[in-house]
């Protein structure tokens, strides 16, 4: 069974930069990132969800569709202030522009509601935030160190949506998913956090492995 990387090897100071670095996103997407997120959501445009006609009827199908019905959009100010839309929100993005433009996390609630729709066991959907070891990237770490994805059970497997693609690869477990998953898998994940469809924190921490999913 594959297991979740180790944090690559840096000097004292490097290791603290970066203990510092996960422990602010983390009280971020911990703390405010939700509240913040129900607040804005009151002001936000809503409409009914869904509210497009395209429909699918197979995760493939889906999986083919998705890259012309999402594009992946950097939040403003970087992300500094990067929030979570609802149903209706998105719902009503897509009805303006034909399209749903938003960052990852964005991108993995869109598939995430679109999957309650197809899939029969909707408690194994979850939206999985990552830190991931900004010192394992060559360039740009801020910009990608932190990602949200979609990880759900299919057909015995679990599987992983990121942004507008679905990974072909089905893993044995969640934690290697998480791990393992092209976007990840060659950077140690060094905290992540669990939430259903509904934003209800499910588990957050270190270890992949100590999360118990619900099948």
């Amino acid at each position: 069974m594959r297991t979740q990387l180790p944090a690559s090897s840096q000097p004292p100071p490097q290791r603290l930069l970066r203990r510092g670095y996960q422990r602010l996103l983390a009280g971020w997407f911990g703390g405010g990132k939700v509240g913040l997120s129900h607040l804005l959501n009151l002001f936000r445009r809503k409409a009914p969800w869904p509210s497009y006609t395209i429909s699918w009827r197979s995760l493939d199908e889906y999986a083919r569709l998705l890259p012309k019905l999402v594009i992946w959009q950097p939040d403003p100010l970087g992300g500094a202030i990067d929030t979570f839309y609802n149903r209706e929100i998105i719902a009503a993005k897509y009805r303006q522009k034909g399209v749903f433009a938003k960052d990852c996390d964005g991108l993995a609630l869109f598939s995430a509601y679109n999957l309650e729709l197809l899939l029969r066991q909707p408690a194994v959907i979850y939206v999985v935030t990552v830190i991931l070891d900004p010192f394992s990237f060559a360039k740009s770490p801020l910009l990608y160190a932190a990602h949200v994805i979609c990880v759900f059970r299919h057909e015995g497997a679990w599987r992983v949506i990121s942004n507008d693609t679905l990974y072909a690869e089905p893993f044995e477990s969640l934690a290697a998913a998480v791990q393992h998953n092209p976007y990840c898998a060659q950077h140690p994940v060094l905290w992540f956090e669990v939430r259903n469809t509904s934003l209800k924190r499910l588990h957050a921490g270190r270890q992949l492995q100590d999360f118990r999913p619900d099948a």
